[in-house]
């Protein structure tokens, strides 16, 4: 259960990232980096859960269902 409660806040750290990305773009002049660094952070975290899942279906902490069930 606990694994399953990291990888859900790992995905709301990803849309925070995104939507501060996207603050960014709108509030922030041209030559500012920090919506790019932010988009990063989206892109690494995002990665990271992929990693994730496939560790805790490897290790059978979770366990893939629905399609060819």
């Amino acid at each position: 259960m606990m694994f399953k409660i990291i990888l859900v806040a790992l995905l709301l750290f990803v849309i925070v990232s995104l939507f501060t990305a996207f603050y960014y773009m709108v509030k922030d002049p041209a030559a500012s980096t920090r919506m790019v660094k932010s988009l990063f952070i989206r892109v690494g975290l995002s990665l990271f859960i992929m990693l994730l899942l496939f560790v805790g279906v490897q290790f059978g902490w979770i366990s893939p269902h629905g399609f060819g069930q």
